[in-house]
């Protein structure tokens, strides 16, 4: 771990990004754990749980080409302050829900706090690599943000249910909103670089969406990487957690202690995948593709051991496997796009690749409640259905990249691809 902190010692302005993510991520899974307990608490159907989901995923598919023109053309600092003080406004809506007539009013905050999001999440993939220097720094640098998430998922989601199930929904709501206060300031202090391209005017704003998706589609193996999220995404767990934390290893009021051992379970997986991968992989596209194909694999083994599971250990440690492939892929997938791409489209990029993520999310989890509410399958059987299904990408993945040994490097211009 030396490594990481002489990054955060040699980098201030990471340093404060870094801060700002181990807060703001903390406040995230605080707020997941409370929504999900008020839907389970107020509502009576595994489709309404799959609603709240695609209620966070589908504002960031429907906006991410605006948020990638933003994120390209105004300050990025700016964008990430903006976004986390209407944020911590926002989730002060949830202390209003006290019934099941006030159902609506969940979905309705829900998709306020994740339009905003959509601006957030492109801003701060795109600002990361003008704070730190070269490729070695990018790696590290990735890996330390994707741990963190899945530190904070361990943590977060731990104390969120502990919080919501001793204290009560409102305490963890209030957290989760001074969270993105205390991010707001920190991102405050960074001293951003200066942008190497000029920003012109919004009124060439559809003109920068068409290039941004001219560039992908004459990129091919950058359109595939930029799809690595969505596609892991094939049997999404947040559903699944919710419906096991509900209905099978019921742990705690309105299963609220499960709930957050089930996700500090794939909290754990989250951290040790890129921190294990990490030791096999030396900087070459060869290593971080084949990387990736083998997360691919262990998502597959994750589900089916879900599915398997006996008691609640058994389960967490089906999540962590499954957790392990997926930070790997999300981890070394935001690396070669950093490598890959130009900061000029960078934006844009990555705001492709939030949206394929949060579709895949969100058809996901449609798909499998109306599944488990319409169909004779119970969670497990899901479980190994999903299984197969996440094993799927492996052949396009192979197929594209099967002739791209060289190592990357950044580069100024428009690399090839």
């Amino acid at each position: 771990m030396r490594q990481y902190l002489t990054l955060l010692q040699q980098r201030p302005q990471f340093r404060y990004l870094w801060l700002a993510a181990v807060v703001s991520f903390a406040g995230d899974w605080f707020n997941t754990i409370a929504t999900v307990i008020l839907v389970n608490r107020y509502t009576d159907s595994t489709v309404a749980v799959g609603a709240l989901f695609i209620a966070r995923a589908l504002p960031p598919f429907l906006l991410s080409p605006l948020a990638g023109v933003v994120a390209d053309r105004f300050s990025r600092k700016k964008v990430l302050i903006t976004t986390d003080v209407i944020r911590a406004i926002i989730v002060l809506g949830f202390l209003l829900v006290d019934g099941p007539e006030d159902a609506w009013l969940i979905y309705t905050l829900t998709v306020a706090q994740f339009v905003i999001s959509a601006f957030f999440e492109p801003a701060r993939a795109a600002i990361l690599p003008s704070l730190i220097e070269g490729r070695d720094e990018l790696l590290l640098g990735n890996t330390l943000s994707s741990i963190t998430w899945s530190a904070m998922l361990t943590l977060g989601a731990a104390l969120g249910g502990i919080v919501a199930g001793v204290f009560g929904v409102p305490t963890a709501l209030i957290i989760d909103s001074a969270s993105f206060l205390l991010s707001a300031a920190l991102i405050w202090r960074i001293q951003a670089a200066p942008r190497e391209e000029p920003i012109g005017e919004m009124s060439s704003g559809w003109q920068d969406m068409i290039d941004g998706f001219r560039y992908v589609r004459h990129h091919p193996r950058t359109g595939l990487t930029a799809s690595v999220k969505a596609l892991t995404q094939i049997g999404s767990p947040d559903i699944m957690i919710a419906v096991y934390a509900a209905q099978i290893f019921t742990f705690g009021e309105d299963g609220a202690l499960a709930l957050g051992l089930l996700y500090a379970a794939a909290g754990l997986g989250a951290i040790l995948g890129p921190l294990t991968a990490n030791l096999f992989v030396d900087g070459t596209t060869r290593t971080l593709q084949n990387a990736i194909g083998l997360g691919f694999v262990a998502v597959s083994l994750g589900w089916l051991l879900f599915g398997w599971a006996p008691s609640l250990p058994i389960a967490m440690a089906a999540l962590l496997l499954r957790h392990m492939g997926g930070s790997t892929n999300w981890t070394y997938s935001n690396v070669l796009l950093q490598l890959r791409v130009p900061d000029r489209f960078l934006g844009r990029v990555f705001a492709l690749d939030f949206a394929l993520f949060t579709l895949a999310m969100a058809l996901s989890v449609w798909f499998s409640g109306l599944i488990l509410d319409n169909t004779g399958l119970d969670p497990r059987q899901l479980s190994f259905l999903l299984a197969l299904g996440s094993l799927l990408p492996l052949l396009p993945w192979i197929w594209l990249n099967r002739d791209d040994p060289q190592r990357l490097a950044p580069a100024p211009g428009q690399p090839a691809d």
